[in-house]
């Protein structure tokens, strides 16, 4: 049935600027992270496979988005609330193409429908056809906000005679929860996709050289917001009840007497009492598949419990009308007694929300008025304060157990009204029925809490080892807090002495300037105190060449008596040559030649000399 309406390569739109200002302006709430968003549901798709992922779009990109490589925008309502799967199943996939919309285009509450339609039909083994659903659904579009004719915004459908309630009536919070599904195996990918012939913008088949045509995959309904849909008539979209066959118009009767058959859900205050119009009959109102409590069944057993358990309500109901007809036919009263003691009223109560044939009204058998009171002294007041067919914030057991003296004859025991005259009105089969029927029910319950107090046993052992084991981690936390204190006391003294030390540093490096600013006056002075210029000068007299400018002091100390000592020599040796020639010449002159040793001994020191006075020295 789907692949009737394989889209062939479906155009991106270039510009987006025809989608209203919501879709197109809201951002999706998730953004990159280091961790997943607390609030970020992943479970997508059917258990026990892996074939889809979740990308969080990018901060420019919008719910009307083209996205690539196969993904797709969705809100996260319609998994986490609606218990949506993946892969898209052949109803949704040929609905998408028969409105020619993306999944995210419809309306949240519109998903809620198919998917409901989609349980009620395999449970009544209906044939589930696009025009079968269209017939009972029809099309009305958002209107954006200043009524802006050029801006299309949301798809959603409406019920042509109403089956289904309404997921929400309002729908909060979904417009900024959206992520982009997109499937990572070739499984996945077989899902979405198609062989077929590729097309031009004109949608004309292309063909290879020798005739066939091209084959190219195909998206089996459109991935991003497309404007095709809005070109068209919302009626046509729908089809009418002559365009049905024979089958779908049997279908469609089998799915319209299960929901006429549905118990009609009475009136009662927050109280619980009775709601009742001006002649004292308690209002009522006709029931319809409860869409949401449909939708949160976890399993297909659980939905179809749910289904059998309207059906059945429905069907006792219809035998206790069968046999209140048969008695009143025969002329039978019912005079069966009841639990309180009072007058029962008249069996002529109708709670099927239908109107009462004039002639069955009798005046002296209408139940009494019971007026709406704050304090809750009506027939059925109680603590439990719940209204049939609408969900409540909590609810409270009736406190039977806790009620000591409830059955010792002290305490009177009533039911409401209604249910009185249910009673009254039902023959010993109808009772016998009925009680069994509730014999069941209350095993069930018996089994269904052994099963919980079990549960909550062991969910008591896991609390109070947990509790153990929190004693504990407590104990060690303690430790640790008091040694990290330790260690928090050491290192801010061990920052004191740091700062210290750095302190001591500050101060060295100060007199280490003052040092040398000392040593540069002390090196200035001493270059002030060097040798004259004229003394330069006086040295060039005498030692023109320069030999010895480098000398110190003591070099040229040692370097004059080196000089003094050779002079000496060669005197000396001069003298001795003179001296021995004139004792050749003069034997007679030992004297002299001793007196000139005993000089050379006291030159050398070998003999010590007389002190010299202060000219001599």
């Amino acid at each position: 049935m789907a692949d009737e309406g394989v889209q062939r390569k479906i155009p991106a739109e270039k510009s987006i600027n025809w989608v209203a200002d919501d879709p197109r302006t809201t951002p999706s709430k998730f953004e990159f992270e280091e961790h997943f968003p607390e609030d970020l549901f992943t479970d997508i798709e059917v258990p026990g496979h892996a074939d889809w992922e979740v990308r969080i779009p990018g901060a420019k990109q919008r719910i009307c988005t083209t996205f690539k490589n196969g993904g797709f925008p969705m809100y996260q309502i319609a998994f986490e609330h609606m218990g949506l799967r993946l892969p898209i199943t052949d109803l949704e996939m040929a609905i998408f193409n028969h409105l020619e919309v993306c999944p995210s285009q419809l309306h949240p509450n519109s998903l809620a429908f198919i998917r409901a339609f989609e349980i009620v039909a395999a449970y009544l083994q209906l044939a589930p056809t696009v025009s079968l659903f269209f017939h009972i659904f029809g099309i009305q579009r958002s209107r954006p906000r200043g009524n802006v004719t050029d801006k299309c915004g949301w798809v959603s459908l409406k019920q042509h005679k109403k089956l289904f309630d309404i997921f929400e009536e309002s729908l909060r919070g979904f417009k900024d929860k959206w992520f982009v599904v997109r499937p990572i195996t070739t499984a996945g990918w077989k899902t979405i996709l198609v062989r077929g012939p590729k097309v031009d913008d004109e949608g004309r088949v292309q063909h290879r050289d020798d005739g066939e045509p091209i084959e190219v995959d195909c998206e089996r309904f459109p991935f991003c917001w497309t404007k095709k849909h809005y070109a068209r008539e919302a009626k046509s979209f729908t089809f009418r009840k002559g365009a049905l066959s024979k089958e779908e118009l049997a279908d469609l009767k089998a799915l319209e007497d299960f929901v006429e058959e549905f118990t009609p859900s009475l009136w009662t205050d927050r109280e619980g009492n009775p709601i009742c119009d001006e002649e004292g009959y308690q209002l009522s109102s006709k029931r319809f598949i409860n869409t949401k409590a449909l939708l949160r069944c976890s399993t297909r057993a659980e939905a179809e419990d749910l289904l059998r358990e309207m059906k059945s309500t429905a069907a006792t109901l219809r035998k206790l009308q069968a046999d209140k007809k048969r008695r009143q036919a025969g002329g039978a009263s019912s005079s069966a007694p009841v639990a309180s003691g009072q007058s029962s009223p008249s069996p002529s109560i109708e709670v099927t929300g239908e109107k009462r044939a004039a002639e069955e009204v009798v005046v002296d058998q209408r139940p009494p008025k019971h007026p709406r009171t704050q304090g809750g002294g009506g027939v059925i007041a109680g603590p439990r304060g719940l209204v049939p067919g609408r969900s409540a914030a909590e609810f409270v057991l009736p406190p039977a157990m806790g009620h000591d003296c409830l059955l010792d004859g002290q305490t009177t025991v009533k039911i409401p009204e209604a249910d009185q005259t249910i009673l009254e009105s039902m023959g010993p089969e109808s009772l016998k029925n009925v009680v069994a029927e509730s014999s069941v029910a209350v095993f069930k319950l018996l089994e269904v809490a052994t099963f919980l107090n079990g549960r909550e046993c062991k969910f008591l052992q896991e609390r109070d080892e947990a509790r153990a084991l929190a004693k504990g981690f407590g104990e060690r936390l303690t430790v640790v807090e008091q040694d990290l204190l330790a260690r928090d006391k050491a290192l801010e003294d061990s920052e004191a002495e740091a700062a210290k030390a750095r302190k001591e540093l500050e101060d060295a490096k100060g007199e280490e300037e003052k040092m040398k600013g000392k040593i540069a006056e002390l090196e200035e002075k001493l270059a002030s105190m060097t040798l004259a210029p004229s003394a330069d000068e006086e040295e060039k007299k005498v030692d023109p060449a320069g030999t010895y400018t480098n000398f110190s002091r003591a070099g040229l100390i040692s370097k004059i008596y080196e000089v003094g000592d050779l002079q000496l020599e060669v005197a000396s040796s001069s003298f001795k040559n003179a001296l021995a020639q004139l004792r050749i010449l003069n034997p007679g002159v030992e004297l002299i030649t001793e007196g000139l040793d005993e000089m050379k001994e006291v030159r050398d020191g070998q003999i010590a000399s007389p002190p010299l006075d202060d000219e001599e020295a």
